[in-house]
């Protein structure tokens, strides 16, 4: 699964100024409540928290994945977010995360949320694409970039 599929450059945030989790989550269901994502940020955030209490969701390396499915959201959605400074996730490495893909899927749609999740992962594993990320000044740019590294790699 391709992610620049699921990624609008409006949900892409460079040097996001986000002192905890906490406020990462109630970003992200903010963000996705004023851009009709979802109608109830409030559901949408205790289903990030949920998951999280859980297991977190940092990855390791920097990159943190929150997500969940909402009954709400019509189609997935994926916040790519750049931290202005990186925060505590609990990550399985115990490394902040500065890098966070948030992706948001409805409610029934499984096997989506499996092949998202993978792509998300895949992308992360490639470095050209932390590079990317670390390095963007604007949002157009680094989507482009983001589909044409996606577009390269081989997905099975």
């Amino acid at each position: 699964m391709k992610i620049w599929k699921h990624l609008r450059t409006e949900h892409i945030f460079l040097n996001t100024p986000l002192s905890s989790k906490e406020t990462l989550l109630r970003f992200v269901a903010d963000t996705c409540a004023r851009d009709g994502v979802v109608k109830d940020a409030s559901a949408l955030y205790q289903g990030m928290q949920d998951r999280e209490q859980t297991m977190s969701t940092g990855v390791g390396g920097g990159i943190g994945f929150p997500h969940t499915t909402s009954q709400e959201a019509k189609e997935a959605a994926v916040l790519l977010i750049r931290l202005a400074a990186a925060i505590d996730f609990e990550a399985l490495d115990a490394v902040p995360v500065d890098i966070v893909l948030a992706l948001i899927i409805p409610e029934n749609e499984t096997r989506l949320h499996l092949q998202i999740l993978a792509g998300a992962s895949r992308l992360c594993r490639n470095p050209n694409f932390l590079k990317a990320v670390r390095k963007a000044e604007n949002s157009e740019a680094l989507w482009t970039e983001i589909k044409n590294l996606e577009e390269k790699m081989a997905f099975h």
